[in-house]
Parts: structure tokens; C-alpha cells; sequence
């Protein structure tokens, strides 16, 4: 099983490109893909997204890559971004975090805010996170229709991120792996114009990541995006 994959971020019409994205192939060939939407504004989202990833990163070093690694990564991730709130002009900064560790094994990982993770199989295409988000939670809890959860204007107010004034919910992620599957990364700025079923289609016709994520951002672009956008594509051969 070989895992080939490509990554990128685009700032869009913003002046700082909020987003983050790492990928790195282990010791034992397994691959790590990293994504983050930073938060706060005044100069801090950039820096929260960057501390996200390369804190996670640096905590995983020379350590066995699992669920429990991963999550400690996200915790040291978290406090790092708490530091620096006190010397950076901006104390609200914050970040999302999807990191998800690909091997012969399948699937492990751990999320935390609003960036998404899908996987592409077959026909199919399965969402691997859940927004921790205000719309996310009264959806789930049936107090918003599908209809209502769409024209929402709280919807996508964060209720988790690494760096809050509060414990951040970390989920676990855990899936199996198949050749042929196409695993894709995403901040928001790209899954508000690319929805599933064109994700879907993009996965077919793209024979390589790199085109996937060329033929995605070209989509972003034609859709006068408002925010930065960031994908990372991993396939499976």
C-alpha cells in the first residue's frame, strides 16, 4: 500500500491566510496530514494555525504514532496557543485542528473544531469529522430542520477550538483504508463552495492529488471565495 499525497492553501481575498497545512511521511512509511483554520483576528489566527500544527508535529516526535500520542500532541497543541495568547496582541486567537495518520493499519486521528476530513470510496464519499459548531449541535439535537440548519447565521460559530478559555473537545478518529480510497483534508473556505457530490466527481476524473487539488481550487476560485482556503489529498494505491 502506497500513500502519495498534496497539499496547499490559498489566501484568497483575505489579507492573511488564516489556514495551515503540514503532511510528513513517518519513520515507519505511515503519513501524518495536518489542517487548521486559525481564529481571533488582529494578526492571531495566522499565528494560533501555524502553533496548532507545528507544536502537534513536534510533540509527535520519535513517538509512536497513535490515538492517545495524537491526542496528547493536540493538548500540548492547545496550551502552546494559551502562551502565547499572553504576548501576542491578539488573546482570542484559537484554531481548528483535523490530524489524521494514515498506514497499512487504516485510519487514526483526532479533530477539534470546524476544518473536516472525507473519504472517498467506490461511489461513495463519508464524512470522517463533525463541526463542533453552534449549528452542528442544534441540528444534532433536532431543534434545527435541514432547511433551517442551512439559512442558520450562527451556524458556523465555533463551540470548540484549540486555544479557548476552556477544555477543547477532541474527537477520535478511527477508520479502516482500502486501495483506491482518496482521503481530503479541508478548511471551510473550501467545503462552502465544493459540496460531496463534487467532491466525489473531482475524485474520479483527478488521476493524481495534485490534480484533485488543482481541480478544487479552480471551482473555489470561479466561486469568489470570501474566506482563505487550504486541502490536503492523499490517495491510496
Amino acid at each position: 500500500m502506497v500513500i502519495e499525497y498534496y497539499s496547499a492553501s490559498e489566501i484568497g481575498p483575505r489579507k492573511t491566510n488564516e489556514d495551515y497545512v503540514d503532511c510528513w511521511r513517518t519513520s515507519s512509511d505511515g503519513v501524518v496530514a495536518c489542517i487548521a483554520d486559525g481564529l481571533g483576528g488582529m494578526g492571531g489566527g495566522d499565528v494560533a494555525s501555524k502553533i496548532a500544527i507545528n507544536i502537534f508535529k513536534a510533540s509527535l516526535d520519535d513517538k509512536v504514532v497513535d490515538i492517545e500520542s495524537m491526542r496528547g500532541a493536540a493538548i500540548s497543541a492547545h496550551k502552546a496557543i494559551l502562551e502565547e495568547q499572553k504576548s501576542n496582541i491578539s488573546s482570542r486567537m484559537a484554531s481548528t485542528l483535523t490530524a489524521l495518520y494514515l498506514d497499512d493499519q487504516g485510519i487514526i486521528g483526532v479533530h477539534c473544531g470546524d476544518s473536516r476530513a472525507v473519504i472517498a470510496r467506490g461511489n461513495g464519499i463519508k464524512r470522517l469529522t463533525k463541526d463542533h459548531s453552534e449549528g452542528q449541535r442544534l441540528f444534532d439535537a433536532n431543534k434545527l430542520s435541514k432547511e433551517e440548519f442551512y439559512n442558520y447565521p450562527r451556524k458556523h460559530i465555533l463551540e470548540s477550538a484549540l486555544g479557548q478559555h476552556k477544555d477543547p473537545v477532541i474527537d477520535s478518529i478511527k477508520f479502516d483504508l482500502a486501495l483506491g480510497d482518496r482521503v481530503i483534508l479541508t478548511t471551510d473556505g473550501v467545503y462552502n463552495s465544493v459540496y460531496l457530490k463534487k467532491m466525489r466527481y473531482f475524485c474520479d476524473v483527478s488521476q493524481t492529488p495534485k490534480s484533485l487539488v488543482n481541480n478544487v481550487f479552480d471551482l473555489v476560485r470561479d466561486s469568489k471565495p470570501s474566506d482563505n482556503y487550504s486541502m490536503i489529498a492523499l490517495y491510496v494505491e
